[in-house]
């Protein structure tokens, strides 16, 4: 859906609510006011940027909505979209507007899966299931038009007709992966649900996506109806109302939505979204001062951010993550360090997984989760508790930086871990010292207190230990749940130094 105003708009049509789990849209985009002067200050907050500077905004201050949390409700996800765009009307043929529209959607959609924008929806894959960055399947011009002139082209008439394409071998056939983008053209309004697009009787959406099922195949689209401004609102999102800006937001926004919760009931299961709102990830970020001009290699497009749970803010990319890896990785590093000394790659700490990143570009110190997200709580349950995998590297052959590893003669639980009445502490520590014991296969580990000794000095080169679980209780203090927090600080001793390396750890409440 598109919130982007403070007018007093239902954000879905009545009948279609998210909290109504309707069958029939997944989620809409919400038309702006226009201010009463066509070309005077932007339209409902309709404008995120000084279009006549050429300034850039990227999410910030101006865009932080409070503290939000998307949720898993067991439907699929999708793990490698592949994009095909259904251009609908013999105009996407002839008219230079729209053939450049045309143009701007197919370069976007070839790029932005595999940009860091792609990357943010890596945080909502479920265990064993990564979410790729996407593919672009191609596209085809229907030259026939939707409707008779003044008509209304029915949602109902959209999935038929991409069932026809499907069937005809001009569109791929559907799979789990497979995502149909139709744009009609201009001045053809779109009705789902009682409610249209720009142009129609009752202009409320830019934008949705949906799914529907047939011959035992689930079909997922979304629909870009052409952008325009009408009836006191407007789908653009800059001065000069020019399409290119208006597609690519509303694109991205519904193209973001459909890989992280493509279906509902009866079609198929939720997948995430905010369960005191109703909000999908672009929904949470769809203010105008949320919207980014993305660079993209050579490219820029202008994309709607989404919310991040890890980031509990709205994002425009995200580092990309790396399958599970030792500390020799070195783009841009799997492991985390928090010394530059000649001894940091003595001991590194390993978070599987770690989006977070340091002001260097290496593996972030400071790792958060969201209760229950099965990204990266490992019980997957919305339990108080979140259950983060780390593992403990020795003598790593780190080539991000300067580094010598000598052999390892103990390392020291610090901190809480070593003395601390608290039985989740206790209970980690009683998780690490084991791991500690067995990381190098080539020295025998032997754990005294809070201090593993090796025995001959550990000096096997990327020794990493199993992962194990630590866990990190939410705070509640009079009714009041926060998040919480856990540091794992060690002390590594070799022959000739002794350097310190923590790892802090927080898990946010699933409502916060």
């Amino acid at each position: 859906m598109r919130r982007t105003t403070r007018a007093p708009m239902n954000p879905e049509p009545s009948n279609l609510t998210r909290a109504r789990c309707s069958a029939l849209l997944a989620a809409l985009l919400i038309v702006a006011p226009v201010a009463p002067s066509a070309h005077a200050a932007p339209r409902g907050k309709r404008h995120p940027r000084d279009v006549a500077l050429g300034l850039s905004v990227q999410p910030g201050p101006q865009c932080h909505l409070g503290r939000h949390t998307l949720t898993y409700h067991g439907g699929d996800l999708v793990q490698n979209v592949a994009v095909f765009i259904l251009f609908w009307g013999p105009e996407w043929q002839t008219d230079a507007e729209h053939q450049a529209a045309a143009a701007s959607l197919r370069t976007m959609y070839h790029q932005l899966g595999g940009s860091e924008y792609g990357c943010s929806w890596q945080e909502f894959a479920l265990p064993g299931s990564p979410i790729g960055g996407g593919s672009y399947a191609g596209d085809e011009i229907i030259p026939t038009p939707p409707v008779s002139p003044g008509q209304q082209l029915d949602d109902a008439d959209i999935q038929a007709r991409i069932l026809t394409e499907v069937q005809a071998h001009r569109a791929p056939d559907a799979t789990d992966d497979t995502f149909y983008v139709v744009v009609p053209p201009k001045g053809v309004p779109v009705i789902a649900g009682g409610e249209t697009g720009c142009g129609g009787t009752n202009f409320t959406f830019c934008g949705y996506h949906d799914s529907f099922a047939s011959g035992g195949k689930r079909l997922r689209y979304t629909v870009l109806p052409y952008p325009c401004s009408s009836g006191g609102a407007t789908c653009f999102v800059d001065f000069q109302e020019s399409v290119v800006p208006s597609f690519q937001a509303v694109g991205s926004h519904e193209l973001s939505e459909t890989v992280t919760d493509p279906d509902q009931p009866p079609v198929g299961g939720s997948g995430w979204f905010d369960d005191h709102s109703g909000d999908e990830d672009a929904d949470i970020c769809a203010s105008d001062t949320c919207l980014v001009d993305l660079p993209v290699g050579v490219d820029a497009f202008t994309v709607n951010s989404l919310w991040s749970n890890l980031g509990g803010d709205c994002v425009a990319s995200a580092p990309c993550a790396v399958p599970p890896a030792a500390c020799t990785d070195p783009a841009p590093g799997a492991c985390v360090t928090n010394t530059r000394s000649p001894q940091a790659c003595d001991l590194e700490w390993h978070v599987e997984p770690n989006l977070t990143r340091d002001r260097n570009g290496f593996a972030g110190g400071v790792v958060s989760c969201a209760d229950g997200q099965p990204f990266c709580d490992v019980d997957a349950t919305a339990d108080g508790r979140c259950t983060f995998h780390v593992a403990v590297c020795l003598n790593s052959t780190d080539p991000r930086f300067a580094c010598t590893a000598s052999a390892v003669d103990s390392v020291q639980l610090r901190g809480k871990l070593a003395r601390s009445s608290d039985p989740t502490d206790n209970a980690n520590a009683a998780a690490l010292l084991p791991a500690l014991e067995n990381a190098d296969p080539g020295s025998a580990g032997a754990a005294t207190g809070s201090v593993v000794t090796y025995t001959p000095a550990a000096a096997t080169s990327d020794a990493c230990s199993s992962y194990v679980d630590v866990v990190v209780p939410v705070k509640s203090r009079n009714g009041r749940i926060t998040p919480g927090k856990r540091t794992l600080q060690v002390a590594t001793r070799t022959a000739t130094s002794k350097v310190s390396e923590k790892l802090t750890l927080i898990c946010t409440p699933t409502f916060l």
